[in-house]
């Protein structure tokens, strides 16, 4: 299974919430377990202690979907993290991948972005089934609550991940159901 997180905005610690999630779905997955792919430019923030791979950089969009039908080969699952403007990349990857969660923050400029992202993905006949959004960084004291960012986006939220200010405790339990939902057919 390939699972593609994605964020429009490169501020988004999105490799860092792909290897979070892998921790979480490591025991639900036989050997040899799963593998977070990213670009090179994100490889950097993937946490320590998690399986990782970078995409082959060749610059083409058929790199990026031989690259991860290749570990989909190898792997059982496979959390690919993708940050940045949608191009040919983004929607290769969005292709192989069997569930797409757009991540959004809680300020306005990435609210919109999960937008226009949601609109490509609906434009490209990807289904309600295949991409879902996720909300990281949402607490009591963000400019929007989960409801009101659902009904900015006319969208149910699969799942909402606390961001930092939230205890540790907290987070690993929310990453946890997260990879709960996830594994469910």
């Amino acid at each position: 299974m390939v699972i593609l997180l994605y964020a429009d905005r490169r501020t988004l610690d999105i490799a860092d919430i792909a290897g979070r999630l892998a921790l979480a779905l490591a025991p639900r997955v036989p050997e040899p377990g799963v593998v977070v792919a990213t670009p090179r430019a994100l490889a950097s923030q993937v946490r320590d202690g998690v399986l990782h791979v970078v995409i082959t950089d060749d610059g083409s969009p058929a790199g990026v979907t031989q690259s991860l039908q290749q570990l989909e080969a190898q792997y059982p699952m496979i959390v690919v993290a993708w940050s940045g403007a949608p191009d040919e990349h983004v929607l290769a990857a969005c292709d192989v991948s069997d569930r797409v969660l757009v991540v959004s923050d809680p300020s306005v400029a990435s609210l919109r972005a999960t937008q226009r992202a949601l609109k490509l993905c609906t434009s490209l006949g990807y289904g309600i089934d295949k991409v879902l959004v996720v909300l990281h960084g949402f607490a009591d004291d963000a400019p929007f609550a989960p409801a009101e960012a659902a009904g900015v986006l006319r969208r149910e939220i699969f799942w909402v991940l606390p961001g930092a200010g939230a205890g540790q405790a907290a987070r690993s339990a929310s990453y946890v159901g997260l990879a709960d939902r996830l594994a469910q057919p």
